[in-house]
């Protein structure tokens, strides 16, 4: 098995730096006309409210902190609901299926509190912040009409986002230009590795094994003078 030194590989690649470069920009604009050319950028907006249990009357209760995580995980089927979903469609007059809607809207739990965020990522940067302002409103009735929980507040209304959330672009014209540099590197030592023709002397001595006694210099005809 030939062995390949450290110094050996740099000189791979420097002999043959122009494929590994080449790849680089190939890769490199064609992530650039894909992210900017065909990828549909998204937006998302978010309304947060405040969901927890009546305590004008009985006030808080210790065991109301664990109930009020728990029950977090209820309002959030709820929130992610085809009820929910065909509401929103029905008073925005939209045409789409209600797991459609359903997949556009996700809801997260801010930290260990009663807080939850309601967000809704669309193409349209105001048809997300409708939506999501229409989810908030639907999810506070039917929470009301479900779980007869009545102390239901709106924080923060969704406002018209301003850039999208997709494509990353950075992280996208990264990875292109790791990519053509990782199939350059590839490719030189593909070509090096299927190149087997003896260029040099000490190609002889390391493909041979024999000792090179001596060479045979080539001669460029020079051009006769009148």
């Amino acid at each position: 098995m030939v062995e390949i030194a450290v110094k050996d590989l740099f000189r791979i690649l420097l002999k043959r730096c122009w494929i590994i470069f080449i790849c680089i920009i190939f890769f490199g604009a064609a992530s650039y006309i894909w992210t900017n050319h065909y990828v549909v950028p998204m937006y998302t907006a978010s309304t947060t409210l405040y969901v927890g249990k009546n305590t004008e009357e009985f006030g808080i209760q210790p065991t109301d902190l664990s109930l009020g995580t728990n029950l977090i995980l209820d309002y959030r089927e709820i929130a992610k609901s085809k009820l929910v979903a065909n509401e929103i469609i029905n008073e925005l007059g939209l045409k789409m299926s209600a797991g459609a809607m359903a997949g556009r809207i996700s809801v997260n739990q801010r930290g260990m509190t009663r807080i939850i965020e309601i967000s809704v990522t669309d193409r349209d940067p105001q048809m997300a912040m409708v939506i999501a302002n229409t989810a908030a409103e639907v999810f506070k009735r039917k929470v009301v009409e479900i779980m007869q929980v009545e102390n239901i507040q709106i924080i923060d209304r969704a406002e018209l986002p301003r850039f999208p959330v997709s494509p990353n672009k950075r992280m996208n014209y990264m990875v292109g230009i790791i990519l053509g540099l990782a199939l350059g590197v590839g490719l030189v030592f593909l070509i090096e590795f299927l190149d087997d023709t003896i260029k040099t002397p000490e190609d002889v001595q390391k493909y041979t094994g024999l000792s090179v006694i001596g060479t045979i210099p080539v001669f460029h005809r020079k051009g006769r003078r009148a």
